[in-house]
């Protein structure tokens, strides 16, 4: 009984409503982006999703609410439009600005399916399509080490984000 009520509670509450609505802005973004990819330029939406969630805090960092940067995507081009960290106003870099969320997950996408940076995340979509036919986000995830200073630490967080989205579907 006690388990009915909090599940209740916890859906009817703010937080909740707020996470879900990112979740589904996020989600429907990526949907209309990679309806034409082929399998080999796909990502997996739990992986997009933990990404999202953890470089904007739901949505609610600064970079999200002032740049639409739900993936903490930096330039080092000053013509791009962009925001400084605020401890770091004089950074050689900013977090990129964007028009809006859905421009913030296509750059995302082609900033995974292109950048040399991310060379072993492709090897590992294409080895996992080979093999099994479809993608494992968690494994898919290994290929991730560049996108983040925090390394493998990094990856860990992905990976548990992956399986708590995983447990809320299933």
């Amino acid at each position: 009984m006690l388990k009915i009520f909090l599940i209740l509670l916890l859906s009817t509450s703010p937080i909740y409503a707020q996470n879900k609505n990112f979740i589904k802005l996020i989600t429907d973004c990526s949907n209309k982006i990679q309806n034409n990819y082929t399998d080999n330029q796909k990502i997996p939406l739990e992986l997009l999703l933990a990404q999202a969630i953890i470089e904007s805090n739901w949505g609610k960092s600064r970079f999200a609410i002032e740049g639409n940067n739900y993936f903490g995507i930096r330039t080092w081009d000053d013509s791009v439009p962009q925001l400084k960290p605020l401890k770091r106003p004089d950074a050689n870099f900013g977090l990129q600005v964007y028009k809006n969320a859905c421009e913030s997950v296509e750059h995302y996408l082609e900033t995974l399916n292109r950048s040399n940076q991310y060379q072993s995340l492709r090897k590992i979509r294409e080895l996992e399509l080979r093999l099994w036919g479809e993608v494992d986000p968690e494994v898919l995830a290994m290929g991730l080490t560049n996108y983040s200073e925090e390394k493998n630490e990094y990856i860990s967080k992905i990976k548990e984000k992956i399986r708590i989205l995983k447990k809320r579907t299933n």
